[in-house]
């Protein structure tokens, strides 16, 4: 934002005194907007948010202390500038603005019109570096959630969505279940084409499994060339179904490894919530791994479910048994 774009508001019941500030923020380069009290500036900030709020103290309807703790919880609320008088109690009260968190108070008189124009350059600044530091902190929170490599989820971002997804299913009466993939003899590929290829051919599957994926399912990378992938809304035989039309995908042609291409394939072990598994999914992720050693044991290139068996492990279902569209049958 230019400072000639920067946006003011000026909150005072006093014609001649907003009159007056606002054509010296204007001067300054500012574009403003007049408030008479303290109702009407909420309004017009809630119809146009601006970075910086001037307001009068002592104003009807709502005064400047209501006018800044409504303004305080907002989302992005503004640097607030407070006008008082001169008498000891004016400034009693401008001290208990700084303390609910105004950028300053200025006492009113004939020269304090360059006093608030200043302050409303500093007031501004600080507004950007605020929203400077909010961005970044959320970059840094993105990129702690993100693996760099393929762009989906991480191991730590897939902890935090298992639990919040177990807790919404638990809420809501609704299906969960879980599939690991893992890349089969994905070691060969890095030995035979390097580790760069490698990378590519992970990329690739990433887009290859999301290709077939639902929009509503969430897909991170576990570890190594080993993803989870949560199926919301899903049941066994559904989310098996899923996972069978991955392993297909993958299967059905080479992945791309920069100028190369590999053929791969993938095994996956699917499992569903069950109603005495703990909120952090170990249980659940336990089925699910012992599904997939299951899917390696078995010859890979294929998927298995763990299904209440004799031995703990059921086979794939038939290929028709598919999972609702994508917005059927949502809680």
């Amino acid at each position: 934002m230019t400072r000639g774009a920067t946006r003011v508001l000026v909150a005072d019941d006093n014609l001649v005194v907003r009159r007056l500030i606002s054509a010296r923020l204007r001067d300054a380069g500012y574009r403003v907007a007049e408030a008479s009290d303290g109702v009407a500036a909420l309004a017009e900030f809630e119809r146009e948010p601006v970075p910086v709020v001037v307001t009068d103290l002592n104003m009807p309807k709502l005064d400047g202390l209501g006018l800044l703790a409504a303004l305080r919880h907002r989302e992005e609320p503004p640097e607030v500038i407070v006008l008082t008088g001169t008498r000891s109690s004016d400034v009693e009260a401008a001290v208990q603005a700084l303390r609910l968190g105004a950028h300053d108070y200025i006492s009113k008189s004939p020269a304090s019109l360059d006093a608030v124009a200043l302050a409303v350059g500093r007031a501004v600044e600080k507004w950007r570096l605020r929203q400077e530091n909010a961005r970044l902190l959320g970059d840094l929170q993105r990129l702690s959630l993100t693996d760099e490599l393929t762009g989906v989820g991480n191991r730590r971002a897939f902890d935090e969505a298992l639990r919040q997804e177990i807790a919404r299913a638990r809420r809501l009466g609704c299906g969960l279940a879980l599939a690991l993939l893992d890349l089969d003899d994905f070691k060969r590929i890095n030995d035979t084409m390097g580790h760069q290829a490698g990378d590519l051919v992970l990329v690739d599957f990433v887009e290859r499994v999301r290709s077939v994926a639902r929009d509503a399912d969430r897909l991170f990378r576990y570890g190594g060339e080993e993803f989870a992938l949560c199926l919301s809304d899903a049941g066994l035989s559904g989310a098996l179904a899923a996972a069978w039309r991955i392993v297909e995908a993958v299967a059905r042609e080479p992945l791309r490894a920069g100028r190369n291409a590999a053929a791969v394939t993938c095994s996956v072990g699917v499992a569903e919530l069950g109603a005495s598994d703990d909120t952090l999914g170990t249980e659940l992720v336990g089925r699910s791994d012992a599904a997939l050693y299951a899917a390696k044991r078995a010859g890979r290139n294929c998927a298995i479910a763990f299904a209440e068996t004799a031995d703990g492990l059921g086979l794939a279902p038939t290929a028709d048994e598919t999972l609702p569209d994508r917005d059927a049958g949502r809680c």
